[in-house]
């Protein structure tokens, strides 16, 4: 899965803990211009943005140091992950397909 040009400057982070706010996430670093939470009340995780590459390494390399609760923050680089997804297809036949190659594989 290649990572987008646009997507070098986002980050996926996992907390240890549940997401209160934006704000709790804006805290973990200043270069952090904007969050994006997933709609679930027991979130731990969430995308976020910096203005530029050279700043989200900055906050990565800091973000390396941050414990919550005497825990690490896990983050990665965001992919978006519709890029596994045929486009047209519903989750219905991609599961369909799938049992059908597993059947094959097996006989």
């Amino acid at each position: 899965m290649s990572v987008d040009a646009s997507d070098k400057t986002k980050l996926y982070i996992r907390l240890p803990v549940k997401i209160k706010d934006e704000v709790q996430i804006r805290d973990l670093h200043p270069n952090i211009i904007e969050v994006r939470l997933p709609r679930q009340k027991s979130r731990r995780w969430c995308i976020v943005e910096f203005e530029n590459e050279a700043k989200q390494k900055e906050a990565v390399a800091a973000l390396r140091k941050v414990k919550i609760d005497e825990k690490s923050i896990k983050f990665r680089q965001y992919k978006k992950p519709t890029e596994n997804i045929k486009k047209g297809t519903t989750a219905e036949e991609r599961s369909s397909k799938s049992l059908i190659k597993l059947l094959k594989k097996s006989t």
